[in-house]
Formats: structure tokens, C-alpha cells, sequence
């Protein structure tokens, strides 16, 4: 049974919900289970409401239209994607926090995690339904939506590492994705990646 009032509170207090989340026992093949679980559930939702959208709205020549076509329009790469999505946040949410002398395991970690993508699915489908009645808001909510993400993300990583300032460990998710972004921004440009170019002569 869905418990919407816990829910509401890994929205609006996140800190003591992850508690409860890490002091939860639960065995590792359960714990896979789960995840999968909700990879497939998130990845069906995001093929469904992506089909309703943009199916029919939007210019093929447009690089979201790529994304869409190669991407969003295949289910089991979707769930195949999510599933390597929680585990690499995961990874970098443990590795980075012992590298800060935190204490927290993996399956803690993966525990948070999974928590958090089983209520992105909640926040989604509000947004689904504020993307088709007011775009703007949507919009809003959206960024909004992502800054929780990584609040969420550094109160699971500050309670299961032992550390006592969530926003220190904010700051560095905040510096860390950065890096990420340039990094793979590097990798695109030294691997001669031309899609934009592409898009743009066949505009």
C-alpha cells in the first residue's frame, strides 16, 4: 500500500525519512529486486508520457527529436539506462564520501537512492500533468524539482556517511556535477561530436 503521507515527507523533509530508509533491514537480492522494480515503472512512464508529448509536436530536425527517436522511444534501453543511472549515482554518492573519510556502504547508499527515484515517479506524473495544463509552471517546478534531487541526494549521502553538514555535502554534489558536465563536455568535443553540426545543416 502506497503511504503518500511518508511520500510527502522525503519531499519536504527528507532528513528524517532517509533515516528510517538507512535503519531499514532489508536483504541485498530484495533491495536488486527493487530497483529493478522501479527502473521499469520509471522508464514505462517516461516512454508514455514522452510518446504523448512530442509524438506529434514536435520538428524532426530538432536534437531532442534525436534524443527522442534513439532514446526515449526504446523501453528497454529506458529501463536498461535507469537502472545504470541509480547505480552510478550510487557509486559516486559511496566512493566520493569515503573519499571524505564518510562511513557509509554501498547498499545504504543504493538504498537512498532507489528511495529517491521511487518518489521522482510521484513528482513526474505531476509534472506530466502540469506540462499539458500550464507549461510554465511546469517549467518551474521542473528546476525546482531538480534542486531537490541533489538536496535529497546530499541528505541521503550526509546521513549515511556520518557527515554533520548537509550542505557542505551539497556544495560538493553541486561542485562534483560540474565536473562531470565538463568532463563529458571534453569527451564529446575530442570524439568529434557532431550533432549539432548535423541538426543544424538540415534545418
Amino acid at each position: 500500500m502506497i503511504n503518500f503521507k511518508l511520500i510527502l515527507d522525503s519531499i519536504l523533509s527528507p532528513k528524517l525519512v532517509f533515516q528510517k530508509v538507512l535503519n531499514y533491514e532489508i536483504k541485498p537480492s530484495i533491495l536488486i529486486e527493487a530497483v529493478l522494480f522501479i527502473s521499469i515503472i520509471n522508464a514505462l512512464f517516461t516512454y508514455t508520457s514522452n510518446y504523448l508529448i512530442y509524438s506529434n509536436g514536435q520538428p524532426d530536425e530538432s536534437i531532442f527529436m534525436l534524443y527522442y527517436e534513439n532514446i526515449l522511444k526504446k523501453p528497454i534501453l529506458l529501463v536498461f539506462l535507469e537502472v545504470l543511472k541509480i547505480f552510478i549515482i550510487t557509486s559516486l554518492a559511496t566512493y566520493i564520501g569515503k573519499f571524505f573519510g564518510g562511513k557509509g556502504t554501498f547498499i545504504n547508499l543504493l538504498k537512498c537512492v532507489a528511495w529517491i527515484h521511487y518518489i521522482l515517479l510521484f513528482i513526474n506524473i505531476l509534472l506530466f500533468v502540469l506540462i499539458i495544463l500550464n507549461i510554465y509552471v511546469a517549467s518551474y517546478l521542473i528546476m525546482l524539482t531538480n534542486i531537490w534531487i541533489i538536496w535529497a541526494l546530499s541528505e541521503c549521502a550526509a546521513r549515511a556517511h556520518g557527515f554533520s553538514s548537509t550542505f557542505l555535502v551539497f556544495v560538493t554534489g553541486i561542485f562534483v556535477l560540474l565536473l562531470l558536465i565538463v568532463f563529458l563536455l571534453q569527451i564529446l568535443n575530442s570524439s568529434d561530436f557532431i550533432l549539432v553540426e548535423r541538426v543544424g545543416s538540415n534545418a
